[in-house]
């Protein structure tokens, strides 16, 4: 007589794999891996833990991870870079025969680094409501991958996000864009 084994649920059979539980998540989506929907859960067989995508995915998963640095060395954290954040413009000198500077967008107030090439016209930008009603991304889901630095915007001096179209490139981004 052969044993019931009980189903995993998705963030248990996640950390069975060692595959983050949004990946198991897109594979049953996705139909490559079989799950029944009890309730307002995904349950997996524990069969699954030995498919061909699960030891496929396990592997890189596992080569991706970064081997922990010793205890005596210290590993310096990463500046965000995809983030670019708005402050006050910094005063300028009168200039004697200096015509007045061009007025620029209230979203775009920010000072750019002088190392940076200017664009010729400004890039459009989308608040979040509309960013969020562009895509299948609800509005808080919007604002904290902008503070997460998944998403690339910009922060107005009043403090709200503007999100940069240039994000509707970006190939994880663009496959969440409402049809």
């Amino acid at each position: 007589m052969a044993t019931q084994t009980k189903p995993m649920t998705t963030s248990e059979f996640a950390k069975a794999t060692g595959i983050p539980t949004t990946a198991i998540s897109k594979l049953i989506r996705d139909g490559k891996l079989k799950a029944k929907k009890q309730g307002n859960a995904w349950m997996i067989s524990r069969g699954e833990l030995g498919s061909k995508i699960v030891r496929e995915l396990g592997k890189a998963t596992k080569a991706a991870k970064p081997k922990a640095p010793s205890k005596g060395s210290r590993v310096p954290k990463a500046a965000k870079v995809s983030e670019v954040r708005v402050s006050a413009p910094a005063p300028q000198k009168p200039a004697e025969a200096a015509s007045p500077p061009p007025p620029r967008p209230e979203a775009k107030a920010a000072v750019a680094p002088a190392s940076r090439p200017q664009p010729s016209q400004p890039e459009k930008t989308y608040s979040v409501p509309e960013f969020a009603a562009m895509t299948y991304l609800t509005e808080r889901g919007v604002a904290e991958w902008l503070n997460n630095g998944r998403l690339r915007g910009i922060k107005t001096q009043a403090g709200e996000w503007r999100v940069l179209s240039s994000n509707l490139q970006v190939p994880d981004i663009s496959r969440l864009v409402r049809k």
